[in-house]
């Protein structure tokens, strides 16, 4: 007589308790072949044979998958130990994933180490990119090997040229706004003939050089931490180092030396728009063109222009750092290339205001 082979492993204990076959799970189970595991799985259950669960069998959230299908579909047939029953079917901690149990239990002054020294490597990160930078950059004067033909110009028409419109604008009306609110106090003062001089000091020593940097890091600095974001992502900076090429010199060179030759002239670009905001206040408050220029060149002094000059290449050097630092460290995918585009936008605006805090103190005091 023929003796089904699943009989003969199925025997009964003294409580009428039934000995499961072990459920024989392959290790090499995938997302792309769990169907097929699940579908083989099942013809073993359709004769009615109980299968138990392998107590040393590893766990992960494809296997988890697998059993708890197997148990709802034959909840007669699957046994499941005890000590697995919790891991398969209720997460641990209320579903806290394995990193924020692992936060939890990491005392706080560890915790804070490892967030300073994060910061630090971050940091010495930064730096090491300024440096090269401005390093590469000096030697281009010599040497352009890697450097294209016109891309410095190419660079220079994009960041200055065209940003011209938006600069003067946000300029002009940012002074118009500053000269109105200070003439209506002015006024009251008798000293509307003060608008000329109060214009001038403030965007040359303070709001010029600042707007052009916000400006410039919204517009400029986010489109460098995307293009060179996206080309990580395309492993395009990977095909440069393949080919000899020094990605550093070979993206950052043109830009450096555009954003050096066009901030200093989108500043003053900016002092004048925010002047002429403040003519248009004057002029409303009866003070002659002459008399406004008369004291529009008394107020200015070549050392608020000449530190205006060196704030802007500074912010213009932060900017461009900035943007390529969270370009380079780009990774994932698309979602990780807006990131960091985001990310530079905020990090440049908070260094420029920053160093121009530091400027001020410098200076003013």
């Amino acid at each position: 007589m023929d003796e089904n082979p699943h009989a003969v492993c199925r025997l009964r204990e003294g409580y009428g308790k039934i000995m499961a076959e072990k459920l024989n799970i392959p290790d090499n189970l995938t997302i792309e072949n769990s169907k097929e595991i699940y579908s083989k799985l099942s013809r073993q259950f359709s004769d009615g044979t109980t299968f138990e669960v392998d107590r040393d069998i590893l766990l992960n959230s494809i296997t988890k998958a697998l059993i708890r299908e197997l148990s709802e579909n034959y909840p007669e047939q699957l046994v499941i130990p005890e000590e697995l029953n919790n891991d398969i079917f209720y997460p641990k901690d209320e579903g806290k994933s394995e990193v924020e149990e692992k936060k939890a239990k990491t005392p706080f002054l560890e915790n804070l180490g490892g967030k300073l020294l994060k910061l630090w490597d971050v940091i010495f990160l930064f730096f090491v990119i300024m440096v090269d930078m401005i390093f590469y950059s000096l030697e281009s004067i010599y040497n352009r090997k890697f450097i294209l033909k016109n891309d410095t110009t190419k660079n220079a028409y994009y960041i200055g040229y065209l940003a011209v419109p938006i600069v003067s604008l946000l300029a002009f009306l940012i002074g118009f706004t500053i000269a109105l609110q200070a003439a209506i106090q002015l006024a009251k003062m008798g000293g509307q003939s003060m608008i000329a001089m109060m214009s001038t000091m403030v965007m040359t020593k303070e709001l010029g050089p600042l707007i052009t940097a916000i400006i410039i890091a919204g517009r400029t600095g986010s489109s460098i931490a995307a293009e060179i974001g996206t080309m990580v992502v395309m492993e395009e900076v990977d095909a440069l180092k393949t080919m000899g090429v020094k990605p550093l010199k070979f993206l950052l060179v043109p830009k450096f030396w555009a954003f050096t030759t066009v901030m200093p002239v989108l500043t003053l670009v900016a002092d004048i728009a925010g002047i002429f905001g403040g003519f248009l206040i004057a002029s409303a408050y009866s003070i002659p063109p002459g008399s406004f220029l008369v004291d529009v060149i008394e107020s200015v002094e070549m050392s608020d222009i000449f530190w205006g000059t060196i704030k802007s290449i500074s912010f213009a050097w932060v900017i461009l750092a900035v943007g390529s630092f969270k370009g380079l460290n780009v990774r994932g995918g698309a979602d990780a290339v807006g990131r960091a585009t985001t990310e530079s936008v905020v990090v440049s605006i908070f260094m420029v205001v920053a160093i121009d805090a530091i400027f001020s103190l410098f200076l003013y005091t």
